[in-house]
């Protein structure tokens, strides 16, 4: 009983039901990374139908960087390492290319910290942090808020996207999560009080 509410024990049918819910998710997975990595690993997204690999989010593997903790949780270690190397062979931020800040922090910057925690693994850290450098440029506005859109080529002057209507909450208020951890696991405090000048 918790709080009050009564509930049934797991008996053998249960238990039952539970790993064939959890093998069918496992097995779901399973297909679609298969397909991913068959048609478009490395790419930021694969179209189901047409099989075709798609560049929506700059280019950055966002797909890959997404799913690697899903990969590790379930224990799918070799897709796990397939993945893993080509973020150390690949991933590259350079590119000339303007992101979404939000998307591209909660996205790929999540997705290394979050691998990274996971496993360990140095690499992912390392790409965190030049992504990280990269998305700082975001906050450099008088009122910390941080822009929609930038470039992530530190080498180019930055030129201003503007993009009409409010901004969100999430957009201004959640980013810190990604930007505090860093700077947890950095020891670099910029990336914590840089990110929350906007309260």
């Amino acid at each position: 009983e918790i709080d009050g509410a009564a509930f049934e024990s797991d008996g053998p049918t249960i238990q039952a039901v539970n790993l064939e819910r959890r093998d069918a998710v496992l097995n779901a997975m399973r297909h679609a990374w298969s397909g991913y990595e068959t048609y478009a690993f490395g790419s930021d997204e694969l179209a189901p139908l047409s099989g075709r690999a798609l560049e929506n989010w700059g280019g950055l593997g966002t797909t890959l960087v997404d799913s690697l903790d899903t990969l590790w949780i379930m224990g799918l270690h070799e897709e796990f390492d397939r993945a893993k190397t080509w973020v150390r062979d690949h991933l590259y931020y350079g590119h000339n290319t303007t992101v979404n800040t939000f998307e591209t922090t909660i996205r790929s910057l999540a997705g290394l910290l979050a691998a990274y925690d996971l496993s360990g693994d140095a690499v992912f850290l390392t790409k965190a942090v030049d992504l990280g450098d990269r998305l700082l440029a975001a906050f450099n506005k008088e009122s910390g808020l941080p822009r929609r859109e930038i470039s992530l080529m530190q080498d180019q002057p930055f030129q201003e996207i503007t993009t009409k209507g409010p901004y969100g909450l999430a957009e201004v208020a959640s980013l810190q999560v990604e930007f505090r951890y860093l700077a947890a696991v950095t020891g670099n405090r910029i990336y914590a009080t840089t990110s929350e000048k906007v309260f």
